[in-house]
């Protein structure tokens, strides 16, 4: 190919997929921010992962719109990286325009199954005070007889240890059992005395590891606190930049780091991380999303071979297949990702796998 791939059309807009109200409640997904572009070689790229505020959408068209549809360093240094994922819906473009998956175009998958985790949270108050350890640990327990090998709960609760203990009677030692701190959220930020308390309290309960302990920018705090526990202290969602990671890298801030491959500004961006990461001997696994964002995701995972791959966030009960259920309404195949024995397989069709019913996109487009 010599010539340039032109980007003709560019759209960004939300869908409502069909979802009974009652499902929804419950937190089935059914809403996704689609980034859609069309190029002067037929192909169309999709992301399902595109800014949250329809106030940024104008800047995607303003970004891609007449531009070289492989000049992507261009497209991020432009300001795409800071619309989400929207990138993905290039590379999604790239990819079919050559006919491969999006990770052959950067260097060939580690792996095209990942083990996966699921991040199980429950409809009401956001701290999950009102279910009981023992309702907890069934939760737990059903994601097991699924064929998982680990969860990850907040630790938003006075009784969080306790709530620990209770699920690990409950799954055994081999079951991976992880929580998050979420101490972005106000109210939530421990100190370093607080943190280092809870930890050690997590790891005796059999935690794997503590998310999110302390303050983001507190890398001091956190390496010191990383040097205090044995379970991992991880964190990194929040990064917008490699340059961060590098920060955390540089002082040992983390067991490891979790790069999100919208947070960071897309599939490239993720990479680059990664080679920070695996330069410093430090392991990447990455943020997770679930239904159709999860597509940009999973290319990451492939090309990084994680130890894990977040499934957020699931309604407990449900098998994420039945979370996602409402995105094959807009596939031409009946269900979007393959998850057997907890492992997710990511797709090996051209740009991000997904086949993509454009007519269905126009029919569920939110006006």
């Amino acid at each position: 190919m010599t010539a340039d791939v032109v980007i003709t059309d560019v759209d960004t807009f939300a869908i409502d997929l069909p979802c009974p109200p009652d499902e929804i409640a419950r937190g089935v997904y059914h809403r996704y921010v689609v980034v859609r572009l069309r190029t002067d070689a037929g192909v169309t790229g999709y992301s399902f992962a595109g800014p949250h505020d329809p106030t940024r959408w104008p800047e995607v068209r303003e970004i891609l719109l007449g531009q070289d549809l492989f000049a992507v360093d261009r497209h991020l240094r432009a300001g795409l990286s800071t619309l989400f994922g929207s990138e993905h819906a290039v590379w999604d473009a790239i990819g079919k325009v050559v006919g491969r998956p999006v990770y052959d175009l950067l260097g060939g998958a580690r792996t095209r199954r990942v083990q996966a985790y699921v991040t199980v949270v429950w409809d009401g108050p956001l701290d999950q005070s009102h279910i009981s350890p023992d309702e907890i640990a069934e939760a737990i327990q059903g994601y097991q007889r699924q064929g998982f090998h680990g969860a990850k709960i907040r630790c938003w609760r006075a009784d969080h240890a306790e709530v620990c203990r209770v699920v690990r009677d409950a799954v055994g030692p081999q079951f991976a059992l992880m929580v998050d701190r979420n101490a972005h959220l106000p109210g939530h930020t421990w100190s370093y005395r607080e943190a280092r308390d809870a930890g050690l309290a997590l790891q005796e309960a059999g935690v794997a590891w503590l998310e999110e302990p302390m303050d983001r920018a507190d890398l001091a705090g956190q390496a010191r606190l990383r040097h205090d526990l044995e379970l991992m202290v991880v964190g990194g969602e929040g990064y917008t930049t490699p340059a961060q990671f590098a920060a955390a890298l540089r002082v040992g801030a983390f067991d490891a780091i979790q790069p999100d491959a919208g947070v960071v500004g897309g599939i490239l961006p993720s990479l680059r991380v990664a080679a920070l990461a695996e330069a410093a001997g430090v392991p990447l696994i990455p943020h997770g999303q679930g239904g159709l964002r999860l597509a940009g995701w999973l290319q990451v995972a492939a090309l990084v071979s994680p130890a894990w791959q977040e499934l957020a966030l699931i309604p407990p009960s449900l098998h994420p297949n039945e979370a996602w259920a409402t995105a094959s309404a807009v596939l031409e195949t009946d269900h979007l990702f393959r998850i057997e024995d907890g492992e997710i397989e990511v797709p090996d069709g051209p740009g991000l796998g997904l086949l993509v019913d454009d007519d269905a996109i126009e029919r569920y487009r939110v006006r």
